[in-house]
């Protein structure tokens, strides 16, 4: 399986290496379907970012994270790292650990995961707890 990363902002924190230990501690909770060939993560600004929600989700507001499960194959991840940084700064936690977070959870929902039913998320909210404590950052 191969991971992609394509930046059309800078994000010195995004990089393949960091991608690559999100994604082996995912790897400890969730089985990723042998079919799959790739997942590519897309680190964008804001305007881009909030393009893509006005067109595929019909939503007009800047999302953190943005998943494109593509069947069998694989998926896509798009990373608004402005509003990422914007989200860490009022959270108060670290930048990294904001990516982190994020990416887990554009991971989850290219797996299947999700979080709009309540049942649901008892599911991917702890799970996505657990591979980021996971995770030395």
């Amino acid at each position: 399986m191969q991971l992609e990363l394509s930046k059309r902002v800078s994000a010195q924190l995004v990089t393949e290496s960091f991608i690559k230990t999100i994604f082996s501690a995912l790897q400890r909770y969730v089985k990723i379907p042998d079919s799959y060939d790739f997942i590519s993560v897309d680190v964008v600004g804001d305007t881009s970012m909030q393009a893509l929600n006005k067109t595929y989700r019909q939503q007009n507001y800047i999302p953190d994270v943005l998943s494109f499960p593509y069947g069998p194959e694989g998926g896509e991840i798009v990373l608004c790292y402005p509003q990422a940084k914007r989200q860490a700064k009022a959270k108060q936690v670290p930048l990294r650990s904001e990516l982190a977070w994020l990416l887990i959870h554009g991971f989850l929902h290219i797996l299947g995961y999700d979080h709009e039913q309540a049942t649901a998320a008892k599911i991917m909210r702890p799970l996505e707890q657990r591979i980021l404590q996971a995770i030395k950052l």
